[in-house]
């Protein structure tokens, strides 16, 4: 929470710290001071727009930084003035606090705690069967893309890791490039012990794997259900058409990003958690609202670098299925952009409580200002009539 820097005693001690300059600076100081005045009348629109509805992050950050350039303008010019110095410290205060804030509703960090929110989820019901499962080993691959210097992993089981990312989990079994479930089953139990054993005790990758292996029976139940619930196109399709099932890690995020990175779709804190933890009948809700069309439409014609193939004689050449723009899976570098780039997820209600109290200090602060500038303007043009 910030705090008041600026304390009732200060306040009423303005006038008595207003600036003491000998005659031959007075002109100079007097225009310094009408130049901050009309500089920081230059916020007053905004501050006025904080005043008519909840605060923005963006603009208080945009106020905080327009304020603390008009005090430090004046700390130049009379650096004895401790008002100066005591105001810039609160300003300072906001704009840290109000970085915090902004940093910890984007990017990477807000990735991974949306993958542990997922996590969470799918981890309510033990043992994991069915489509859980890949989901559930998605979220550890994701990890191991995020921390790939921890492992070593050779050049079979890289491209493995992209291909599950690409037709692995709720959703998305499909195949290309001849690669299908069969290549699943083979490889799936190497993979899944290597990162088990390689994997830090503390990360995310371990919690999971370790939680599968021993709750869920992986890798084995891992591969069972690649064997026996691969499906067909048909009924791929279908249930995509139909809103049947859940969505795959991957793809809630890629969906999320896009649509947060659209500037006429507002989503609230509800619909932020409804993509990581819906079903795919909740986001079809969502993108006929949004879009007039469902989720796989969606995917298809406006998601960057996936669409998907529809072809009922699953057709290994031509391919089937989930579709990422790729010959051989889902690309890292696409989830490094992915991860590290997730715009502003919206604010919670305490992060919202935060900023509105921010926008009481940054008007107080805005007051306080215009004030000392005033007590300081009157001073010199007091001095300047007495030379």
């Amino acid at each position: 929470m910030i705090t008041n820097n600026i304390s009732n005693a200060q306040l009423s001690g303005i006038e008595q710290n207003a600036p003491q300059v000998g005659p031959q600076k007075v002109e100079a100081y007097l225009a310094t001071i009408e130049k901050a005045q009309k500089d920081l009348e230059k916020i007053d629109p905004a501050i006025a727009s904080v005043d008519e509805q909840s605060a923005d992050s963006e603009v208080l950050a945009m106020v905080a930084a327009h304020q603390k350039q008009v005090v430090q303008s004046m700390v130049g010019s009379n650096p004895e003035d401790a008002i100066a110095l005591t105001l810039a410290a609160g300003i300072e205060a906001c704009s840290a606090r109000l970085e915090a804030i902004q940093q910890q509703a984007m990017g990477l960090g807000v990735f991974v705690d949306s993958m542990e929110a997922m996590w969470e989820d799918i981890s309510k019901t033990s043992p994991l069967t069915g489509y859980a499962l890949e989901d559930a080993f998605q979220l550890v691959l994701m990890d191991v893309l995020i921390h790939i210097d921890d492992y070593n992993l050779t050049a079979d089981e890289k491209d493995a890791l992209q291909r599950f990312m690409e037709c692995g989990g709720s959703g998305m079994h499909g195949s290309h490039e001849n690669y299908d479930q069969n290549e699943f089953v083979a490889d799936l139990p190497g993979l899944f012990n290597k990162i088990h054993a390689q994997a830090p005790k503390d990360s995310f990758a371990y919690t999971i794997t370790d939680s599968m292996k021993n709750n869920s029976g992986c890798p084995g139940a891992l591969v069972t259900q690649f064997q026996n619930n691969w499906g067909t196109a048909s009924e791929w399709y279908s249930n995509w058409t139909n809103g049947i099932g859940d969505v795959s890690p991957i793809m809630r995020m890629a969906l999320l990003s896009s649509v947060l990175t659209d500037s006429s779709v507002e989503i609230s804190s509800d619909e932020y958690n409804m993509f990581l933890t819906g079903s795919l009948s909740d986001i079809d809700t969502f993108m006929n609202e949004k879009y007039g069309k469902n989720t796989i439409e969606y995917i298809n014609e406006d998601l960057a670098m996936w669409n998907y193939y529809f072809d009922p004689s699953e057709n290994p050449v031509i391919g089937f299925g989930m579709n990422f723009h790729s010959s051989s899976g889902m690309q890292v570098d696409y989830f490094t952009a992915l991860s590290e780039n997730l715009p502003s997820r919206p604010l919670t209600d305490e992060e919202l409580k935060e900023v509105n109290r921010i926008g009481d200090q940054a008007r107080m602060l805005q007051e306080t200002l215009k004030y000392w500038l005033q007590i300081c303007r009157d001073e010199l043009v007091a001095i300047a009539r007495n030379i």
